[in-house]
């Protein structure tokens, strides 16, 4: 009876053992898993954090490309809008022939056209322009001149006096025995004629001329002087 006993005892000793022997596999077993598990999102943490400093740096430089990029658009664009801008500034140059009428200040001075269809009557000039030119009062003059975009004055930039001008135009009739009309480009001009008056008596009205005629060099202020006129067919 008292063996029995031993031996039952000594049985819930092992079965004692046993269960806290497997308990403390167990406890240890859970520690080992969690620190598994805690390592491994740290590890991916890590990895994360590592590659965010690239994936940044990836960013910026993608960023600084496409301002790059775009600065190098904008300054190729640059040359063709001041190339736009400069063709729609400037303006065609008209070449024509006139008598000065007299200046109206230091940079504009008053011409009447002997042709083109133009009615301007004031011409900005520059200096430049007029240095060494010394002008009368009615004396011929030739001009390259340009039209401004905002309505003004026509600038000058060109200005010479020419010995002779030669045009195509029509005669229109005689004035009487020493002046005669004729029309170039749509302008009517009263010239005298009394060098060619033996040309000029026979002809009849509108009748196609190039006319070569010159300031009046006894007197600027009076018609110009014509002095050779031919008929064209």
């Amino acid at each position: 009876m008292s063996m029995k006993r031993g031996k039952d005892n000594t049985k819930k000793v092992w079965l004692v053992v046993l269960i806290v022997a497997v308990c403390a596999l167990g406890i240890l077993a859970g520690y080992y898993m969690a620190g598994h598990f805690a390592k491994k999102p740290a590890t991916v943490d890590q990895t994360l954090q590592g590659n965010k400093p690239s994936q940044q740096l990836q960013e910026e430089n993608d960023q600084n490309a496409t301002s790059q990029a775009q600065k190098e658009q904008t300054t190729n664009s640059q040359p063709s809008e001041q190339q736009q801008q400069d063709t729609t500034i400037s303006s065609e140059v008209y070449k024509a022939f006139a008598r000065f009428d007299g200046g109206v200040d230091a940079h504009t001075i008053q011409l009447s056209l002997l042709n083109t269809e133009f009615d301007y009557k004031e011409f900005e000039i520059d200096e430049k322009v007029k240095k060494g030119v010394e002008l009368s009062e009615g004396e011929i003059v030739e001009v390259d001149f340009e039209k401004t975009q905002d309505g003004g004055n026509p600038r000058i930039v060109s200005l010479k006096k020419p010995d002779k001008v030669t045009l195509k135009g029509k005669f229109v009739g005689l004035a009487d025995n020493n002046f005669a009309e004729f029309v170039f480009d749509q302008k009517h001009v009263v010239l005298q004629i009394s060098n060619v008056a033996d040309k000029v008596s026979y002809l009849d009205e509108n009748t196609d001329v190039e006319v070569t005629f010159k300031t009046n060099p006894q007197n600027p202020q009076s018609n110009p002087v014509v002095e050779d006129i031919k008929i064209l067919k």
